[in-house]
């Protein structure tokens, strides 16, 4: 699963993560940060056996959890292939193959939209 955790300035300094990482049967994986002594964000993916347990846990010390539930995906009949969309994916969700048709990998993809509004064709479309 992934997930956009965001911190308060409050919690910031505190070691949430780590300890969640220590009590709880998952795997972690930062994809994107960016937290201050303002607050901030973090992308994160993870997985394993408790992973709500641990989703849980870190909401009881102050942080909100929101699960990525949009991701893209590329409509056959509209899509030319033409490539414009690959370089703004900032996770490498969208690709080339070897025959030069356009991928599109949803398990990768964090649902930022960027690809959407590069599309000449429309062929992107965000769905849940």
């Amino acid at each position: 699963m992934k997930a956009w955790l965001k911190f308060s300035p409050d919690i910031t300094n505190k070691s949430i993560i780590s300890d969640t990482m220590k009590s709880y049967d998952i795997d972690f994986n930062i994809l994107r940060a960016n937290i201050t002594p303002k607050g901030g964000k973090m992308l994160i993916e993870i997985s394993g056996n408790q992973v709500n347990e641990s989703i849980e846990y870190m909401e009881s010390q102050g942080i909100s959890v929101d699960p990525i539930k949009k991701v893209v995906r590329k409509e056959e009949e509209k899509c030319v292939d033409c490539g414009a969309c690959v370089s703004l994916c900032p996770v490498k969700a969208i690709s080339v193959s070897d025959d030069w048709t356009i991928l599109v990998d949803d398990q990768l993809c964090i649902g930022c939209a960027f690809c959407t509004s590069s599309c000449p064709m429309k062929a992107i479309k965000i769905t849940e």
